[in-house]
C-alpha cells in the first residue's frame, strides 16, 4: 500500500488528553521525570540469549546513568499547543563538574553571516515541524524536533588534543540532532526515531504496548534481535530498537539523554520513568521555533556534515510511512481504532 506525507493542518483535530497535566514548573517537570508509571506486562528489558552482540554498546548506553547533567525544557509560551506538549526534555551530560557546559554541547538559534550558517548559543532553540503520514490507510500525525550545534571545526580539534577522552568522545560531535515522534490512532506517542547516531545505526524507541502487541501478533523476537517489533537483521540491517519504554498516562514528550561532546542519544525514556541522572547542575529553557524559518541553514549543515554523520530522516520527508514499515514489524494495533491496543 502506498504511503505518503502531506502538510497537516488537520493535526489539530487529533484528540489528546489535557496538556495542562504536563506540569508548568521545574519542580513538577523533574518530579514527573523521577516518578514511576504504574505499568505492567512483560519484562522487555530482559536480554535474550541471542541478542545481537554488535548492538551491545547501544543497549548498554540506554541504561547508563549520568553523574551530572544540565536540564533543558521548552519555554512555557505555548502550553496549550500539542507541539509544546510533545517537545522533548533534554538532559545533556556534563563531563566535568568544575566547568560549565562545554561550548561544543550548546545548541542554539540559527542565523546566517556572509552566506554561512552561524549559531547563537545564547538563544536556545529547537525547531519543530508537524505533518501526517499514511500507514495502512490510516493517517498518523508525527512531530519532528531538530536542533544544531556550532559548525566550528576547532571544537572537534580541541577534543582530539585531550588524551584522557575515549575514542568515542574524541570523535567529532554530531552537528545536528533530533527526534521524530509518530502518534498512534489514539493520538498517543508510540514510536520515536533518532535523527543521527554517528555510527550509522538507525535508532528507534517504541512504546511498551506496541511491543506487547507485536509479541501477541508475531511471537518471539527474530534471531539476532531483542524485540518482537524488529524486522530481521537481513531485512533491516543497521536498524535497532534501542529500548522499549513505558507508556505515558497522557500524551507528553520524551526525556532525552545526550552524551557529552558526541551528542549521541544515550537513551530516551518516558517522563514517567525513573531519572537516569544523579545531579542536575542547571535548568534552562529553550524556545520552540518553526523549522521552516531555518530550513535552509539546516539543509546547508546537513550537506556539509555528511562525513560526520548519517541522518535517518529529515523533517517533512516523503518516505516516512514506508520507512517505519520497512524498519519495523508494525502490529495491526498500530493503525487500528483508538483503544485497540491495551495501555
Amino acid at each position: 500500500m502506498k504511503s505518503g506525507v502531506r502538510t497537516a493542518k488537520s493535526v489539530s483535530n487529533f484528540e489528546v488528553p489535557d496538556p495542562t497535566s504536563f506540569g508548568m514548573n521545574v519542580k513538577a517537570l523533574w518530579a514527573g521525570t523521577l516518578g514511576l508509571c504504574a505499568c505492567c506486562g512483560f519484562n522487555f528489558q530482559a536480554v535474550p540469549a541471542h541478542a545481537a552482540e554488535p548492538y551491545a554498546g547501544v543497549y548498554q548506553r540506554a541504561t547508563n546513568e549520568f553523574a551530572r547533567a544540565e536540564f533543558f525544557k521548552p519555554a512555557e509560551t505555548r502550553t496549550n499547543d500539542l507541539a509544546f506538549t510533545l517537545a522533548p526534555l533534554i538532559l545533556q551530560q556534563v563531563k566535568d563538574a568544575t566547568e560549565p557546559l562545554s561550548l561544543a554541547d550548546r545548541f542554539g538559534t540559527w542565523g546566517v553571516s556572509n552566506g554561512v550558517p552561524v549559531l547563537d548559543p545564547s538563544h536556545l532553540a529547537i525547531y519543530w515541524e508537524v505533518d501526517t503520514v499514511q500507514i495502512r490507510g490510516q493517517e498518523h500525525a508525527r512531530f519532528c524536533y531538530v536542533w544544531g550545534y556550532s559548525p566550528d571545526p576547532n571544537e572537534a580539534g580541541d577534543r582530539h588534543r585531550t588524551n584522557a577522552l575515549s575514542a568515542d568522545q574524541a570523535a567529532p560531535g554530531l552537528p545536528l540532532q533530533g527526534i521524530r515522534i509518530t502518534l498512534d490512532a489514539a493520538g498517543q506517542p508510540i514510536i520515536w526515531e533518532v535523527l543521527a547516531d554517528g555510527s550509522g545505526e538507525e535508532l528507534f524507541f517504541v512504546a511498551r504496548n506496541m511491543e506487547a502487541a507485536a509479541v501477541a501478533e508475531f511471537g518471539k523476537p527474530l534471531p539476532g534481535r531483542r524485540y518482537a517489533i524488529e524486522r530481521s537483521v537481513a531485512a533491516a540491517p543497521g536498524v535497532i530498537v534501542a529500548r522499549v519504554i513505558d507508556n505515558s498516562p497522557v500524551a507528553m514528550g520524551p526525556t532525552l539523554y545526550l552524551s557529552a561532546e558526541t551528542r549521541k542519544v544515550s537513551t530516551l525514556i518516558c517522563r514517567c520513568m525513573p531519572a537516569q541522572a544523579r545531579k542536575l547542575l542547571a535548568t534552562r529553557s529553550y524556545d520552540l521555533l518553526p523549522f521552516q524559518i531555518a530550513a535552509t541553514n539546516f539543509l546547508s549543515m546537513k550537506v556539509n556534515a555528511a562525513s560526520l554523520g548519517w541522518f535517518a530522516f529529515w523533517p517533512g520527508d516523503h518516505a516516512g510511512g514506508n520507512r517505519l514499515e520497512s524498519c519495523l514489524r508494525l502490529p495491526a494495533a498500530f493503525s487500528n481504532s483508538p483503544g485497540s491496543a491495551a495501555r
